[in-house]
């Protein structure tokens, strides 16, 4: 009966990260990684890849750019390198002209198109007017994967569209919910637990959507937010609801990032790229907190928005808040991971990690795929 048994080990790494994913509290995720170090997926950092498809007079053949760049964790040394996947004239790419990577998980990338580069999972056409954010759950060949799509509201609705790129049904399925007639465009989107969350670009504008009760839910929050000492910012000099916002999860709480406004600029419009404001969801008094501190862990937002936390490699970017502004990567430290009058000498002794991104192409980062 013995010889039956095998080690946890040689689970396939798909359950692994299955189990991994279930356990939503900081707390467990240690336990988990206490039982077995080889069943905890170590942090990597992401890369980043820039692209782009443009028509020619060759029906036949696409102008086609792809590269993928890694991170410099050794400044000024050979270690950081890019790869260029497509850099020329290339058949069998129309699909990608003017494509738009919306989301990235797990190493897989979601594009509006139905192709893409390396391992292909096609998707079934989506007869649509269009839409507005698209993301997926998991990684498309895991047998639980959803990708969820939102559409333009209208009139009080809003509708969206899920597939299972691995179900036996692979066939977009609408459905149209109900929502406040001041609800705008979806800004956002988050899978955390099960469930899809959508933001609405106002703090009291949140959405859930069920995956496996199909259940839509509105989210009513009941108060402001606050910011460092407890006070509210809801009409404050630090606040503009135009400004960039991400939704995202880590270490099973639902996060939300802002970035802060300009208290410099003349234009209401105008925000701080390096200072945002981080909060997150209070579940029990329905109400977004200030985060606090990032304990180590680092935030990269985008098309594609994620946590990692701080170990090995990944070491070097802890308490960080990344981003891309207008090509140009940037970062925010976490005021509350530093000491009192510290925090400027602390920026000092940083160094991006990352590279501009090359002139007229697009950038998404890509959200590296758990490693035992």
């Amino acid at each position: 009966m013995a010889s039956l048994l095998r080690p946890w080990s040689n689970l396939p790494d798909e359950i692994l990260v299955m189990l991994f994913k279930r356990l939503l509290h900081i707390c467990d995720r240690i336990r988990f990684r206490a039982v077995c170090k080889g069943l905890f997926p170590i942090p990597k950092l992401p890369w980043t890849m820039e692209y782009m498809w443009k028509k020619t007079t060759d029906s036949n053949r696409t102008s086609s750019i792809c590269k993928l760049r890694e991170p410099d964790l050794h400044q000024g040394s050979s270690a950081s390198r890019s790869y260029i996947v497509e850099n020329g004239m290339m058949e069998g790419r129309s699909n990608f002209v003017d494509a738009e990577a919306c989301a990235s998980r797990d190493g897989w990338v979601l594009f509006s198109k139905e192709e893409g580069k390396g391992t292909v999972i096609s998707l079934p056409h989506l007869e649509s007017p269009g839409f507005e954010v698209a993301t997926f759950s998991s990684a498309p060949t895991f047998p639980d994967c959803v990708v969820f799509v939102t559409h333009p509201p209208e009139s009080g609705k809003i509708s969206i569209s899920i597939c299972r790129p691995c179900g036996d049904d692979r066939t977009w399925n609408g459905s149209i919910f109900r929502v406040p007639e001041f609800f705008d465009s979806v800004e956002s989107v988050a899978y955390m637990g099960g469930s899809f969350y959508c933001h609405f670009g106002c703090f009291y504008r949140m959405t859930s959507f069920n995956t496996a009760t199909q259940k839509w839910s509105i989210i009513r929050i009941r108060s402001s937010p606050t910011y460092e000492n407890d006070y509210a910012i809801d009409d404050c000099t630090l606040f503009c609801f135009s400004n960039p916002n991400y939704l995202l999860e880590g270490e099973g709480e639902l996060l939300l990032a802002y970035a802060a406004k300009d208290r410099y600029s003349l234009y209401p419009g105008e925000y701080d790229d390096e200072w945002f404001l981080l909060y997150k969801l209070d579940w029990k008094r329905k109400a977004w907190r200030n985060k606090g501190r990032l304990r180590g862990g680092a935030i990269f937002l985008g098309k594609t928005s994620f946590w990692i936390s701080s170990e090995g490699e990944t070491e070097i970017v802890a308490n960080r808040v990344h981003h891309y502004s207008r090509g140009t990567p940037k970062f925010f430290l976490s005021p509350s991971d530093y000491p009192f009058g510290l925090l400027e000498e602390y920026r000092e002794k940083c160094k991006i990690c990352y590279h501009p991104c090359t002139q007229g192409l697009k950038t998404i980062w890509i959200a590296p795929p758990p490693q035992f």
